[in-house]
C-alpha cells in the first residue's frame, strides 16, 4: 500500500484515478510505483506492537524512502489515589456509622462506634497497601 502522512494521518493512495485520460483501476499497487512515487505517495511498511505493551497505540513516522508504523504504549499506571478509591470501603458505611453514634440509643451507639472502628481500620489498611509516591 502507499500513502501519504498529512498531519499525522495516513492518507493512502486512491484505488481508481484518472490521471490525463487515462483511467487506472486498482491504481494503489506496487505495479504502479513509478506513478505513485511520482505523485508523492510513499509505500508504507506495517509493524507489529511489541507484546510487552499494555494498550498499543500506532501513530506512523516517515523517512525519505516509506512510512513506518510504529507504536507506544497508552497505559498510564494509576496513581496511589486511584488505587486507594478502587479499594477504600464504602463511604455509606461511615455514614451509617455516625448516625447510630448520634442516635441517643446506647445499644445503637456502641454498634456505631465498633462500626466506624472496622472502617477506619480498612482505610487505614488501603493506606498501607498503596503508600504516597
Amino acid at each position: 500500500m502507499y500513502a501519504k502522512l498529512i498531519n499525522g494521518k495516513l492518507v493512502p493512495a486512491p484505488n481508481n484515478i484518472n490521471k490525463g485520460k487515462t483511467f487506472y483501476q486498482n491504481y494503489n499497487l506496487s505495479s504502479n510505483a513509478e506513478m505513485l512515487l511520482a505523485d508523492g505517495y510513499k509505500p508504507v511498511e506495517e509493524n507489529q506492537p511489541s507484546p510487552d505493551l499494555k494498550i498499543p497505540q500506532k501513530y506512523y513516522v516517515e523517512n525519505e524512502n516509506k512510512i513506518i508504523s510504529v507504536y507506544t504504549d497508552a497505559y498510564v499506571e494509576p496513581d496511589y489515589r486511584e488505587k486507594r478509591a478502587s479499594e477504600y470501603p464504602d463511604f455509606r458505611e461511615y455514614l451509617d456509622a455516625t448516625v447510630k453514634i448520634n442516635s441517643g440509643d446506647e445499644s445503637l451507639i456502641n454498634e456505631g462506634k465498633q462500626q466506624i472502628q472496622k472502617y477506619y481500620d480498612a482505610c487505614l489498611k488501603v493506606k498501607e497497601k498503596y503508600p504516597k509516591g
